[in-house]
């Protein structure tokens, strides 16, 4: 019976299933994902201003060991031949020592040895103390 075949309908409406994404499950997936996205930018932030230390650091180990190449501390010398002045390095390092006595010894002295420079408008430094046994020489 060719002739009863009844007409299909076919609806033009949304569909009915259930399937796809709601409008609040699209920005809710959304938010989350710009955290992640936000989180990993900053510990990559993070991560890179402490290898910038780290770098400053190790720069200004480098010059501690030059300056002390350069001027050497030796006990035979007098306490002011021993003490230096600020000296400029390249990229702003400066390296300085200085002396001074300690309380109650005659011949015994504290040497800070320091290197300083200033990185985005945060000054820094590096700082070495030894102890230092000058014997008088008139002994």
């Amino acid at each position: 019976m060719p002739g009863n075949k009844q007409p299909r309908i076919v609806r033009a409406g949304p569909r009915l299933s259930g399937s796809g994404f709601t409008l609040v499950e699209a920005v809710l997936a959304l938010a989350i994902l710009s955290i992640g996205v936000f989180v990993l930018i900053e510990c990559t932030a993070k991560c890179l201003a402490v290898i910038r230390m780290s770098r400053q650091y190790q720069t200004a180990r480098m010059i501690l060991d030059q300056g002390e190449l350069e001027y050497p501390l030796i006990w035979t010398n007098e306490v002011d031949k021993n003490t230096v002045a600020p000296v400029t390095y390249p990229n702003g390092y400066t390296f300085s020592r200085e002396l001074a006595l300690v309380d109650g010894e005659e011949c015994l002295y504290v040497v800070k040895t320091r290197v300083a420079w200033s990185a985005i408008g945060q000054a820094s430094f590096e700082e070495v103390a030894s102890y230092l046994y000058s014997p008088k020489k008139d002994l």
